[in-house]
């Protein structure tokens, strides 16, 4: 293989941007679950006194008003109940849906893209499907990180119920009341811890993911090349380094224009900037242009006072003889100094040249 194919430079943004677009991308498969889970738990730390309160008081009126709810029928017996039930869901249900969302769009940003929801049959392949799933690389990072999630909730698990046991078996003796809300913060507790611990190996998951996937994205140094040759044909590209050089040219002639001490005009057609500071030695053209350049830098001239000369010999000899940030050439200075020596004649007078 030669060296030009081999896969060993980092993928370009172009080449991760089509990555995504198919749908890859590193992800971990429990974070989902994971966040899910997490916000679940916290809806129910923070809504867990109104959810108990609530549950308690339509218990509270089943018993004590009985006969009441019978003779309202079983439709308005279901009614209240799926009330409570909803409110009792509902917010932890939004929980979970909204931790979901968020984990899928921090992993795989906000980029919609309807394409990847259409069926396509290719991924119903049963060949590529199984290859996948009898890789032995694949197989034994799968086994690993399932003993690892079975091991880590298993100690959490032994860990705080070693703690709780005998707490727990004094509860018989204890109030309803008491013995479910003790119950409740242990099974809590049990549920957050492991989830944390399982959020930590999700985050090894993901570490591990994105290592695969950058080595499934890099490229070779011959597909860096096909990739910049069709680049160079796409009007978007195009639009884009268009959209550059304009503003790259606009802040160019900003500056130019600043620095300038004088405008030479022809007057419509060409506009060169001159500067001349006696440090310098000689005038030196700071910008120039045509047509609707040159209309631009003299309206930059009118925003920075700077005076407006019409020579049309002069502005065409500039125009063709000098670059931008070159000094003016032997044979002109004469001219220029002209020039100069007018502007300051007016300055001095108090005048716009």
């Amino acid at each position: 293989m030669s060296e030009d194919t081999e896969k060993t430079e980092d993928a370009t943004p172009e080449r991760r941007r089509k990555a995504r677009e198919e749908g890859q991308f590193p992800r971990a498969r429990d974070s989902g679950a994971v966040v899910g889970t997490i916000a679940v738990l916290l809806t129910i730390g923070g809504l867990g006194a109104s959810f108990w309160g609530l549950l308690r008081t339509f218990t509270r009126r089943c018993f004590s008003e009985g006969l009441a709810f019978r003779g309202a029928g079983l439709e308005y017996l279901g009614r209240e109940l799926l009330s409570v039930l909803a409110a009792a869901t509902l917010p932890v249900a939004a929980a979970a849906a909204v931790g979901g969302i968020l984990a899928g769009i921090a992993e795989a940003g906000f980029h919609p893209n309807f394409d990847l929801a259409a069926p396509k049959f290719e991924r119903l392949d049963p060949i590529a499907k199984l290859g996948q799933m009898l890789s032995p690389k694949a197989a034994l990072a799968n086994i690993a990180l399932s003993l690892m999630r079975v091991a880590v909730v298993a100690l959490v698990t032994y860990s705080i119920l070693k703690g709780d046991f005998n707490l727990l078996a004094r509860l018989s003796r204890a109030p309803v009341s008491a013995a479910a809300a003790q119950i409740l913060d242990v099974m809590l507790r049990l549920a957050l811890w492991a989830t944390l611990s399982l959020a930590v190996l999700t985050g090894v998951d993901y570490v591990n993911s994105w290592f695969r996937h950058e080595n499934q994205i890099k490229m070779s140094i011959q597909d860096i090349k096909d990739e910049l040759k069709s680049q160079e044909g796409s009007p978007q590209v195009k639009a884009r380094q268009r959209a550059r050089a304009r503003e790259l040219l606009r802040k160019g002639l900003r500056k130019g224009v600043k620095e300038a001490s004088v405008i030479v005009t022809n007057p419509t057609h060409i506009a060169i900037a001159l500067r001349y500071r006696p440090a310098e030695g000689a005038p030196v053209v700071t910008a120039k242009g045509y047509d609707d350049v040159a209309q631009h830098i003299k309206e930059l001239a009118k925003d920075f006072d700077v005076p407006i000369v019409e020579n049309k010999p002069l502005a065409r000899a500039l125009a063709e003889k000098v670059k931008v940030g070159k000094v003016i050439p032997m044979d002109l200075f004469v001219a220029v100094a002209e020039v100069l020596a007018f502007v300051y004649r007016a300055r001095r007078r108090g005048l716009r040249a």
